[in-house]
């Protein structure tokens, strides 16, 4: 609650003329200086059921109101901003879109040894496809267990699944969807990775797989393409708009569309020497520079819509 009831005080003793809340918090109270908030996804309003209730109620309460108090909203995509306009009754005027970026580690690296050495320490040895994001529903990785599965075969153990997570929202309950599968030698969970070596496991995969059911922007997609392994992900919510025509585009509720996918870059050579060439010229698209100069163009704007003489 500080954000709201202390946090004001502290804004006016420091004469602050514009405050942003990056993470969708701003102070509901008090003020005379200008209020920039960015929202990242309206999870809570879309997909309830993947998150715990209490949560989905809170920031449903929270982003009606932080966006009706700030002066100008952020959304990281064109598609969240839709969403607001279409749920919240926002007036798009009101709204910037500023995307995000990779990190510069996300790069290609060519170092094979490299490759080799950081796999191994994961238990990963031989080709593989690979998932990157909190195990949850909403990230949708029972289909695409499932989806993998009716790969397994024409596959022939040649290709794994490997899966990079910390258990979020709701897992157990997610596991239970597959129905005692054993899929114990073919899927490899590393669990938590540090952030040096998620570049180098992106690096080494044959493609990301990224079959999310809604993503507010899909930060994991653009670091892969900034690796220039090639991308197979979902032709709904924000996904499109980052990967353009960089990417495979599937069906999330399809295992059939997912494992397709799937296959179409892994048999097709041409097509997966392509999609490295397009992923690459897509990310080049987005840097924290572009970010951080049309943020600052907010502010600007707010400042000079107050009197703060």
């Amino acid at each position: 609650m500080w954000e709201h009831f202390w946090l004001p005080g502290v804004l006016e003793q420091k004469d602050i003329q514009v405050m942003h809340g990056p993470a969708t918090l701003i102070p509901l109270h008090g003020g005379t200086y200008s209020k920039v908030v960015t929202i990242h996804d309206l999870v809570a309003f879309l997909f309830p059921d993947t998150i715990p209730r209490k949560y989905a109620m809170y920031m449903r309460w929270l982003i009606k109101r932080v966006v009706k108090r700030a002066d100008r909203v952020i959304s990281v995509s064109e598609n969240t901003k839709n969403d607001m306009v279409q749920i919240l009754n926002l007036d798009p005027d009101k709204i910037t879109v500023v995307h995000e970026a990779a990190q510069p580690d996300f790069r290609v690296v060519e170092d094979e040894q490299l490759l080799k050495n950081t796999c191994r320490r994961y238990g990963i040895e031989g080709p593989f496809i690979y998932h990157v994001g909190n195990i949850e529903p909403r990230k949708n990785l029972v289909r695409l267990m499932k989806a993998y599965l009716l790969l397994r075969d024409r596959l022939k153990g040649a290709v794994k699944l490997v899966i990079t997570g910390q258990k979020g929202w709701l897992t157990k309950k997610l596991f239970r969807n597959l129905g005692g599968v054993d899929l114990s030698e073919d899927v490899i969970f590393t669990g938590y990775v540090p952030s040096e070596d998620l570049p180098i496991l992106m690096n080494a995969a044959e493609a990301f797989i990224f079959p999310s059911l809604y993503e507010g922007f899909g930060l994991p997609v653009l670091e892969a393409m900034s690796c220039g392994t090639p991308v197979v992900t979902s032709n709904i919510s924000s996904l499109p708009e980052i990967v353009d025509d960089a990417a495979v585009l599937v069906d999330p509720y399809l295992e059939d569309s997912i494992a397709e996918g799937i296959l179409r870059v892994l048999e097709d050579s041409d097509l997966h020497r392509d999609l490295k060439a397009r992923g690459l010229a897509q990310s080049a698209k987005f840097s924290w520079e572009k970010a951080a100069s049309e943020t600052m163009d907010v502010y600007r704007r707010v400042y000079n819509e107050r009197d703060f003489k």
